[in-house]
């Protein structure tokens, strides 16, 4: 009995260790998600869909707004849209002893709808049986809730490198595609057939407008919040005006509610280059988040000069 016991240990030790060993590996190649969780609590939110985790890119603020702490934490429309489950995520995130900083919001319809039989019955948002709804701790390093409860594929693949991402220690997804014609051809085709067809399910909630209103006015007494809507590409602008034509309107009178400024680049997408027709390639990601930073910049200098006035 005792030599089993000691094999049993001795087995549950070398268990532990090669679990270890596996976890001790998982950097920003083999999910791009899990680093996210094993940060600790940060300040300046970069929030939305997997828009923002690619196209808005958090040294480029810090550089142009000479600001350290900018952080995105951005996932995917159908994991990060706005309600309950990522607002409990955000405030578990969020550093609430921080002061002075700059929020940015990503904004688009994908964020602000819902597939459920009644769009206002939060009972019925998906998001909280994925991982953000599920993980619960996101500031632990390593993070055994994420690998447990959100991570779904085969462990050893923490140890295989080969993916086309890399997530960045401040939440910047960056996504390294081939840039040749056919490809990008290849990929708006298959995001307008995709997002085509969620046309049939989605509806606008209203619920997830108030979520994110709910959003904003958390983050407010913090810093300065801004709402930005990114560009697109042309055909993909068609799709979303069908699920959602007053967008823009909803988004200005929801912007003059809570007096944050909405930043809307949505009809420069002659401007930028896409991987699918709705995420930036690295290089517009860039180019986007250095013409939102200078937006911020002017706005804070404007105010600083009527502040000066009174």
């Amino acid at each position: 009995m005792k030599q089993y016991l000691i094999k049993l240990f001795i087995f549950s030790v070398v268990i532990a260790i090669s679990i270890g060993f596996v976890f001790s590996k998982a950097d920003g190649r083999f999910d791009p998600f899990y680093k996210r969780f094993t940060s600790s609590k940060q300040s300046s939110l970069i929030l939305g869909s997997s828009r923002a985790a690619q196209g808005l890119v958090p040294s480029v603020f810090n550089e142009e707004l000479n600001k350290d702490g900018f952080y995105n934490y951005s996932f995917t429309f159908n994991t990060s849209p706005f309600g309950p489950t990522y607002l409990n995520s955000i405030k578990n995130k969020f550093n609430e002893e921080s002061t002075n900083n700059i929020f940015i919001i990503s904004v688009d319809p994908w964020v602000l709808v819902s597939d459920g039989l009644d769009p206002e019955n939060a009972l019925q948002f998906d998001e909280s049986e994925n991982f953000l709804g599920k993980v619960t701790s996101v500031n632990s390093n390593p993070n055994l809730s994420y690998f447990v409860n959100g991570f779904t594929d085969l462990y050893v693949k923490v140890l295989i490198n080969n993916s086309n991402f890399l997530l960045h220690d401040d939440g910047w997804l960056e996504v390294s595609i081939k840039q040749d014609s056919l490809q990008l051809e290849k990929n708006l085709s298959s995001s307008i057939d995709n997002y085509t067809q969620k046309l049939e399910t989605y509806q606008f909630s209203e619920l997830r407008l108030d979520y994110l209103k709910q959003t904003i006015l958390f983050l407010k007494p913090f810093g300065e919040v801004y709402l930005v809507r990114l560009p697109i590409h042309e055909k993909m602008k068609a799709i979303e005006y069908q699920i959602m034509p007053d967008f823009d309107a909803r988004i200005n009178k929801l912007s003059e509610i809570t007096s944050v400024k909405y930043i809307n680049l949505y009809n420069e997408d002659g401007l930028y280059q896409f991987t699918d027709g709705h995420h930036l390639t690295k290089e517009s990601a860039m180019m986007v988040s250095e013409k939102v930073a200078n937006f911020i910049k002017n706005i804070e200098a404007t105010n600083s000069r009527i502040n000066e006035d009174q």
